[in-house]
């Protein structure tokens, strides 16, 4: 994955939209990432644990994260808006509008590591 380079020349505001944009990207990524890790996991859990409840924690997990990409996504989608601000107010929804979104990544990420967690402990014991 490529991440932007930023230049001498350019301004605060297109460094903060290009360090937006490369982080939406890892997230995005990492979502991915996760949504096909809990799939194996899930399948291990049924097949090799046979525990259906942590079965079934995995898979609404993978609902959750599936939602979360959308939200993403939508996100990607609005952020060439955001080079065609031109004043504070503009500058300020889409810098909140990230940090809800890089909140609800965060959130979402612990929940799965969670998941995880009780997934190694049962796979261990």
């Amino acid at each position: 994955m490529r991440l932007e380079t930023y230049f001498e020349h350019d301004s605060d505001d297109q460094i903060l939209q290009k360090r937006s944009h490369d982080e939406l990207k890892l997230w995005l990524q990492q979502i991915n990432y996760n949504v096909e890790e809990s799939d194996r996991l899930a399948k291990i859990s049924s097949n090799v644990l046979k525990d259906r409840a942590l079965r079934d924690a995995f898979l609404e997990m993978i609902t959750y994260m599936q939602d979360v990409l959308k939200e993403l996504k939508a996100y990607e989608k609005s952020m060439p808006n955001y080079k065609e601000c031109d004043h504070l107010e503009c500058d300020m929804f889409y810098i909140n509008k990230h940090q809800s979104i890089g909140h609800k990544y965060l959130n979402t990420i612990k929940g799965y590591q969670k998941i995880k967690d009780t997934f190694y402990s049962q796979f261990l014991h």
